[in-house]
């Protein structure tokens, strides 16, 4: 039986998939309980090459090949497609996962017959781990619904669950509640998880770091902190923002507080327009314009969720350019 379904997109990342791959094969059950599913992403560099020498030794490991470059939220959704494992855990292939974690993470989820399990992680940075700060830390909880553990825990701290790699997922449940990730590469991760989280009836948080998230100076996430591009500005700022709003209204009969939470994260997303616009080369940034000139009608709806300030902001910006 496989227990776990480990699915590794990846998309030139040769300088970091072996400690990835390393980092999931020193785990404490056997192999053949779990499956490695790595999707290429249309890589260029040698990434391909090195999961490939991993899958002679490893047969357990399935590498599945994208013809074009689909971004990492469509890698996510075609490894899923092809997943076994009751449970499903999604690793960047840039990170690392924790040394013999599987048995413990994996007995939890079992013996409390989850839908999610919530944990914490610790950071990577130039080869030094580090612990995170009060703020981010994960609580331990008794086992509860995705609404109840958001109302009392993370309602106001909305970004610890963010992230697609701090929750274990059972993957019947994903596939009963059509929880899919948005096919984007900035912040995809986020309505996929509050989703997951706040429609589960079984969730339990953990306390224990059982991942280790790398401080990448080439990742998705360093390159927007730099130089922003209008492709990731626009994914961040509309799709997910949308795709939020989407969630919050699904969960209003839920819960109107988690609602409001989740609908307020994506007021967040949209506004960072402005400071994503602040930080463009002039080519981004004209580039970021026309695309929300072009998409105008079709994105008006999130305006409908911002105060009438910020809406007059964005029609300037839009009209004007600035």
């Amino acid at each position: 039986m496989i227990r776990l379904s480990i699915i590794i997109p990846f998309y030139n990342v040769e300088q970091y998939i072996a400690q990835c791959l390393d980092s999931v094969y020193q785990q404490d059950i056997p192999e053949e309980e779990y499956e490695v599913i790595c999707v290429n992403d249309a890589s260029s560099d040698k990434s391909r090459e090195i999961v490939k020498e991993y899958q002679k030794k490893h047969k357990n490991l399935i590498l599945v090949e994208h013809d074009v470059n689909k971004k990492l939220g469509a890698a996510r959704n075609t490894g899923r497609s092809i997943a076994r494992g009751k449970y499903i855990w999604n690793v960047d292939s840039d990170d690392m996962i924790v040394p013999n974690c599987l048995k413990e993470m994996l007995e939890i989820c079992e013996e409390n017959d989850l839908d999610v399990l919530v944990f914490s992680h610790k950071l990577l940075v130039d080869g030094t781990i580090k612990d995170l700060g009060e703020r981010d830390a994960m609580p331990s909880t008794a086992c509860m619904s995705g609404v109840e553990f958001m109302r009392q825990y993370v309602s106001m701290r909305m970004h610890i669950i963010s992230s697609v790699w701090k929750q274990l997922f059972r993957r019947e449940y994903l596939d009963v509640n059509s929880i899919y990730s948005p096919e984007i590469n900035m912040s995809e991760d986020v309505p996929y998880t509050f989703k997951a989280i706040a429609l589960a009836q079984r969730l339990q948080a953990v306390s224990e770091s059982y991942y280790l998230y790398r401080k990448n100076p080439q990742s998705i996430g360093a390159a927007m902190a730099k130089a922003p591009s209008a492709i990731a500005a626009y994914e961040s700022c509309f799709i997910a923002s949308k795709a939020l709003f989407c969630v919050a209204k699904e969960l209003q009969d839920a819960g109107r507080d988690v609602s409001k939470a989740i609908e307020s994260v994506g007021i967040w997303c949209f506004y960072l327009y402005v400071k994503y616009v602040s930080e463009m080369t002039n080519d981004q940034r004209h580039k970021f314009i026309s695309l929300c000139r072009e998409n105008f009608w079709h994105d008006k709806n999130v305006l409908m969720h911002v105060g009438h300030k910020k809406r007059v902001e964005y029609l300037r910006f839009v009209v004007v350019g600035k």
